[in-house]
């Protein structure tokens, strides 16, 4: 009798308004694709928010008050355009918003079939870092779940769900015990990786799930956003 292959559980903590997150998420896509056991890795997405209760405000205005002053923003804002270029994401920084990505978080918890949350999700990242549509207005929210396929039914839950809303709370009140920012990886809830690290160390996490004990808490640091702002 054929022994069932492991299953592995990925779980990413991040933020649609995260300079860094796209990236990352790109770069973990791609390695995980290159991961010979790709067809046993489950991944989580969880919600996080960098600006809880902050209205929207124009990104390029947002980095400058995070960082404390227009070169360091500058500065930052070239680099992630830079490594977004490297893997073929155009940001659109004079057109970005930011602000309170909560119903955009909780209208990703409403899709329930995994390829339609992956497609929303991409999307989400497009839509608002590319085209500069705003993930604050529900209409907007709506146009841009139903051109990937998103039912009425999932949008109407999210905007009325209690529990959804519940969930994505706990996401957040479960980053924040495993880190100071985001992105964020856990990798089958043994090791964690955070940043948006080269897509080789992604690739190396990936292949450490077969190996690693669950007990080991190994943490990797790079390029992340907080409450605060966000590093180079």
């Amino acid at each position: 009798m054929q022994t069932p292959s492991k299953k592995y559980a990925v779980d990413i903590w991040s933020d649609f308004v995260c300079p860094w997150c796209w990236i990352a998420k790109r770069r973990f896509e791609k390695a995980l694709e290159r991961f010979p056991e790709k067809d046993s890795v489950q991944v989580n997405v969880r919600a996080y928010r960098l600006a809880a209760n902050h209205a929207p405000e124009p990104m390029v205005a947002a980095l400058k008050r995070k960082l404390g002053n227009p070169d360091s923003a500058d500065a930052m804002m070239s680099t992630v355009s830079k490594y977004g270029k490297a893997d073929e994401l155009n940001y659109r920084f004079d057109t970005m918003l930011f602000g309170d990505t909560a119903d955009a978080h909780v209208l990703v918890k409403a899709v329930e079939d995994p390829t339609a949350k992956k497609r929303l999700v991409e999307a989400l990242y497009e839509q608002s870092t590319t085209h500069g549509k705003s993930l604050f207005d529900r209409s907007s929210l709506k146009t841009i779940a139903k051109a990937v396929g998103v039912s009425d039914e999932s949008i109407q839950l999210a905007w009325s769900s209690v529990e959804l809303r519940a969930e994505m709370e706990e996401d957040e009140h479960i980053a924040t015990q495993l880190g100071s920012g985001v992105p964020l990886f856990v990798f089958d809830n043994a090791f964690s990786l955070s940043g948006a690290q080269p897509e080789a160390a992604f690739l190396e996490a990936l292949n450490k799930l077969q190996t690693k004990s669950k007990t080991e808490d190994d943490a990797f640091i790079g390029q992340i956003c907080g409450i605060d702002g966000c590093k180079t």
